[in-house]
C-alpha cells in the first residue's frame, strides 16, 4: 500500500474528486479525514471504507469559514497525531454571465470557495506539517487558472489567484520538506453546475477516479522528484 501510515485530510470529499480520492487513498492504506458541509454524505463515505476494512473520520467542514478549518485540523491532530497530505478539491463556478450581472455577494461566494478556502486549509494544517518536517499539499484548481474564459470572470480570478497563492507556497515550504502542486484539471465528469451537458459529451471527459489517481501519483513520488503543477485535460476534446 503506497500510503500506508499517512494521514490525508480530504476537504471536498462528499462529492465528485474529493470522494474518489478518499476511497483511493484508503484503499492505498491512508487514514483519510474526509471534509465537506453535508454530513451525511461524509458518514456515507467514511461507513463504506469502514467495509472494506480501512480507516477514515468525518469532519463536518465549511471550508470559507476559517474557524471551522481550524477545528478539522486539531481535531485531526487530537485524533491521530500527524496531518502528512492535504488535498483541497473545493470549487464551483455559480453561474456563466456577464461580468455586470455577478452581485458583491456572488463574487464573494466564488472567491472564498475557490482561494479563500485553500488558504484557510493550508494555513491550518502548515504548522504540524513543519514541526514534522514533511508534508504534500495539493490544490485541485482549473485550466482557468492559466487561461481566462468570458463569462465566468470570478472563477478565473479565483483560479489564477491560486496558482499565485500555490507558486508562494511551494518556494516558502519547501525548505521544511513541506512541497505543493497544483493541478489544473479540465472539465471532469462530475457535478459542474451550472454546465449541462449532453452524456455523449460527458463521456470524454475527465472521471474522477482519473483524477484521483494523479493526486496519488503526486503523493507518491520517488524522493528525488517534486512536481510544482501537473496539467491533465481530456484526451479527445479540449475543454
Amino acid at each position: 500500500m503506497k500510503l500506508k501510515g499517512r494521514v490525508a485530510i480530504i476537504a471536498g470529499a462528499s462529492s465528485g474528486v474529493g470522494y474518489s480520492a478518499a476511497r483511493l487513498f484508503a484503499r492505498e492504506g491512508a487514514t483519510v479525514v474526509a471534509a465537506a458541509r453535508r454530513r451525511d454524505r461524509l458518514e456515507h463515505l467514511v461507513s463504506e471504507i469502514a467495509a472494506e476494512g480501512r480507516q477514515g473520520f468525518s469532519i463536518p467542514t465549511d471550508v470559507t469559514d476559517s474557524s471551522q478549518v481550524q477545528h478539522l485540523a486539531e481535531k485531526t491532530l487530537s485524533l491521530l497525531g500527524q496531518i502528512d497530505i492535504l488535498i483541497n478539491c473545493v470549487g464551483g463556478m455559480m453561474k456563466i454571465s456577464a461580468i455586470e450581472t455577478f452581485s458583491d455577494a456572488e463574487w464573494r461566494r466564488v472567491i472564498d470557495t475557490n482561494l479563500s478556502g485553500a488558504f484557510y486549509m493550508a494555513r491550518a494544517v502548515v504548522p504540524a506539517m513543519k514541526r514534522q518536517n514533511s508534508g504534500t499539499i495539493i490544490n485541485l484548481g482549473s485550466r482557468v487558472g492559466k487561461m481566462g474564459v468570458a463569462n465566468i470572470g470570478p472563477l478565473c480570478a479565483a483560479q489564477f489567484a491560486l496558482v499565485g497563492l500555490s507558486q508562494s507556497m511551494a518556494q516558502e515550504l519547501r525548505p521544511h520538506n513541506i512541497f505543493v502542486t497544483t493541478v489544473y484539471a479540465g472539465l471532469i465528469n462530475a457535478d459542474i453546475h451550472p454546465l449541462n451537458p449532453a452524456e455523449a459529451f460527458r463521456r470524454q471527459l475527465i472521471t474522477t477516479d482519473d483524477v484521483a489517481q494523479s493526486l496519488l501519483w503526486v503523493c507518491t513520488l520517488p524522493p528525488s522528484l517534486r512536481v510544482d503543477e501537473l496539467p491533465i485535460m481530456p484526451r479527445q476534446v479540449d475543454a
